[in-house]
Order: C-alpha cells, then structure tokens, then sequence
C-alpha cells in the first residue's frame, strides 16, 4: 500500500497533462471548442444587441394606382401599430400641392382605437390631378402610459414617373449627401 500513494500524485498529473493537451490539440485542428467563443479569441462573444423601437408607429402603403391619361387617384392605406396600450390616437395625413383626398380636403385626420395595443388602419383615395412624384406625410400621435407620443411618416407616391437611377462608381451606388456638396 505505501507504494500507491507514492505514484497517486504522478498519474494525477498525467491525466492532467493529457486532458490540457487534447484541449489545446483540438483547438489548433480547429475542432469545435467551448461554446461562445470566437475562434482565437479567449473572450466570450457578446449576445447581439437590440436597439430599442418606439411603442407606436405609423406607416403609409399604397394599395393601387387607378392611372389616368395625365394623373390617376392613389387608394391608400394609412396604418398605426401600437406594442402599449395607447389612449387617444389619431392619424393624421396631409398631401402636397394640388392633390386632394376623395372629399376634397388635403389634410384628414382619423381617431383610432389602439387601447389594447396592436394596429389599426385606414384606407382612402388620393385624387392626382397631373403627373408627377408626391411625398404623403402621415402622422399619429397619442399617449401612453402618461407619456405624450408623436410619430411620423413619410410616402413617396410617384405617377406616371419614374425616380432616375443612382449614379454607379467602381461598382458602389453613390448618394449626394448634400446638394453642392455642403457648400
């Protein structure tokens, strides 16, 4: 017996030794190694992060475009969406120069009902009298949990238009930043 506990602490070792080097062996074969880490990297890799979205929302989307020989009328769909309950909202809209919704007006504005939460929509006819591109703005605003909410939109309605394409350089599409180029 006094022999064994001679040689407990020398295999304890090995044993030691041969697991380190299957893990480091493993690795420089490129063998899955612990979870969450980046391949030569000791630090854990972060979760992915989520930034946060308001809790209400408005946006605009156009249902059809009945054309005409020089204009049309745009059937539009004007939808709030809401993750909190929310008291008193209302959509509004509102659209440039000679255009007019189906009763004549260019500014509307609808209460919904988005107590529990969720979306509601609306849909109405935009009137174009001439060709061209147009940009609808929407809103809705309302309160939540005390707090006062105002949130926008903005549509780009084109009518027998087309947007120009962007200009291409070495393969990338390039956007002014601002007209004279901030000057």
């Amino acid at each position: 017996m006094p022999g064994r506990s001679r040689h407990f602490p020398h295999l304890f070792h090995v044993a030691l030794v041969a697991l380190l080097l299957a893990g480091l062996a493993g690795e420089a074969f490129g063998l899955p190694g612990a979870p969450g880490r980046a391949k030569g990297t000791r630090k854990l890799l972060s979760q992915p992060t989520v930034d946060p979205e308001p809790p209400i929302a408005v946006t605009v989307e156009l249902v059809t475009l009945q054309k005409n020989p020089n204009g049309g009328v745009a059937s539009l769909v004007f939808r709030a969406n809401a993750t909190v309950s929310t008291e008193g909202a209302v959509i509004s809209a509102r659209v440039p120069g000679n255009l007019v919704f189906s009763d004549g007006s260019n500014a509307k504005t609808w209460n919904v009902d988005l107590v529990a939460a969720g979306t509601q929509s609306v849909t109405t006819d935009v009137i174009v009298p001439q060709d061209g591109k147009y940009v609808i703005s929407a809103e809705v605003t309302g309160t939540a949990k005390g707090k006062s909410i105002h949130r926008g939109a903005a549509f780009k309605l084109l009518v027998g238009v087309q947007e120009p394409a962007p200009n291409v350089k070495d393969g990338a599409i390039e956007y002014e930043g601002s007209p004279g180029g901030g000057v």
